[in-house]
């Protein structure tokens, strides 16, 4: 019983490395050791702990170490995240990230995975020629293997937006009225209503822009949200284009983007998925790079004079935001502006040279 509750205590840690073993063990009176072991894998409690610390079969996680070996084989291994949302969507329940460390460690003859010590330390050992070149080097293999052409070419990405909230910028004050501190700050709503932005681009032949309106409890995308986008939106649009040939989908590894439904939906309607690889989507995700901070620019520039215009007296309500944004992303997602976020991250003419010259030798 004592390991039990020192267990799920574990569980409320986001990573294992936060967990503070000493602590725990020393709380419910139990040995350090054997706490780590058996969080880890390493030893098993009686049947019954076990079974009550399971979320899937065990045929449900050797199914699941046999997709991953798929991905793998496929060059997209998941992250730890898309791993805990293959196994939520398999339970009906949510898995926590110590589950994942646990699923992992109890396979480990399968699977390894490397944890990761800070972003920004991430991002810098990543920006490296090497591992660039290696990223164009697959996607050039693909897209020779599976004939695509650049007008099939798509990149998709998220963005938030605070619906009362706009950018920080410089604004021109009464020095007097600023000395003594009156006037500190321009006027916005301050509605903090979340609300994203799913946006997909492609290089050639631009049509007209198209919108699907969904809702979440939490104005975040979900796995529902993902696929609804992946088949009403992106498939509906792009299918008869296409005809027969393969269209390239370029995303990151967010776990909405990449389920299991979501991959099983792009091999049976001939969509190549390309994930883009951990703490490289700075340079190579084009609308993160290129295309969402004009957006964002943009749509505070419309929020500022719709504010201004109300003299401070209107307030923003989510049925404001479109009539504010849609203008906002027609006067930023240009034909001009899409064609030189693909050359910038090299993605056409798939020509690394732009990004591989930065850490040439």
């Amino acid at each position: 019983m004592r390991l039990e509750e020192a267990l799920a205590e574990c569980d409320t840690f986001v990573s294992e490395d936060a967990i503070p073993w000493s602590k725990i063990a020393e709380k419910h009176g139990i040995v350090q050791s054997t706490l780590t072991r058996t969080w880890r894998g390493e030893t098993r409690p009686h049947k019954e702990k076990v079974l009550a610390q399971q979320k899937l079969t065990l045929q449900q996680e050797e199914e699941l170490v046999r997709y991953i070996e798929e991905l793998t084989a496929r060059h997209i291994p998941p992250t730890r995240e898309m791993i805990a949302n293959f196994a939520s969507a398999v339970a009906q329940e949510p898995v926590s990230e110590s589950w994942v460390t646990r699923f992992i460690n109890k396979y480990s003859i399968h699977l390894i995975s490397q944890y990761s010590t800070g972003m920004d330390a991430n991002r810098h050992n990543a920006d490296s020629y090497t591992k660039y070149e290696l990223y164009f080097n697959l996607l050039q293999r693909k897209i020779a293997e599976y004939k695509i052409n650049a007008e099939h070419t798509y990149n998709m990405d998220e963005k938030g937006f605070m619906i009362g909230v706009s950018l920080r910028t410089k604004h021109v004050f009464s020095r007097r009225m600023w000395e003594k501190k009156e006037v500190k700050a321009s006027l916005q709503d301050g509605n903090c209503a979340w609300l994203t932005l799913i946006a997909c681009v492609d290089e050639i032949k631009p049509g007209e822009h198209s919108v699907l309106v969904s809702s979440s409890p939490s104005g975040w995308t979900n796995n529902e949200i993902g696929l609804a986008w992946l088949k009403q939106v992106f498939n509906r649009f792009t299918k008869a284009k296409a005809r027969r040939k393969y269209r390239l989908l370029i995303v990151d590894g967010h776990g909405s983007h990449v389920t299991i439904d979501s991959i099983k939906y792009c091999d049976q309607n001939r969509i190549l998925l390309a994930i883009l690889p951990p703490h490289l989507t700075h340079t190579l995700q084009l609308l993160d790079k290129v295309m969402f901070k004009p957006l964002s620019t943009a749509y505070s520039k419309e929020l500022t004079t719709h504010l201004h215009s109300g003299q401070g007296l209107s307030v923003i309500k989510k049925s404001d935001f479109f009539h504010l944004f849609w203008k906002a992303w027609t006067n930023t997602f240009t034909p001009e502006l899409i064609l030189r976020s693909f050359k910038a991250t090299d993605i056409s003419p798939l020509q690394p040279n732009v990004i591989l010259q930065r850490f040439a030798k």
